[in-house]
C-alpha cells in the first residue's frame, strides 16, 4: 500500500480518524473493511497479523504499525488536528 492509496481510501469513504498521542486511530465502517483489507500487503498478516478493535458497525485500527510496515509517513496521510 502506498500513501496515496491510503489517502484516497480515507477521503473517498469519509473515514474518521483521530490523533491519540503519537498514533492515529482510524475507524473503518464494516461495509468498507473488505476494500481496506485489499489495500494492505498480504505479508502484513504473516506473523501475528494486525491489531484492531471490532465495535458496533466499525473497526478501529492503530495506524502507526500499519504505516510503518508500508513505509508511509503518517503526517503525509493524517494531518494533525488543531485543538
Amino acid at each position: 500500500m502506498k500513501a496515496i492509496e491510503l489517502y484516497k481510501f480515507i477521503t473517498e469513504h469519509n473515514i474518521e480518524y483521530h490523533w491519540h498521542e503519537d498514533d492515529v486511530l482510524m475507524f473503518v465502517d464494516c461495509y468498507n473493511i473488505k476494500e481496506f483489507n485489499d489495500l494492505l500487503p498480504g505479508t502484513i498478516f504473516d506473523d501475528s497479523g494486525i491489531d484492531c478493535k471490532m465495535k458496533d458497525g466499525y473497526f478501529c485500527f492503530k495506524m502507526e504499525q500499519i504505516c510503518s510496515y508500508c513505509d508511509i509517513e503518517m503526517f503525509d496521510v493524517f494531518p494533525k488536528e488543531d485543538n
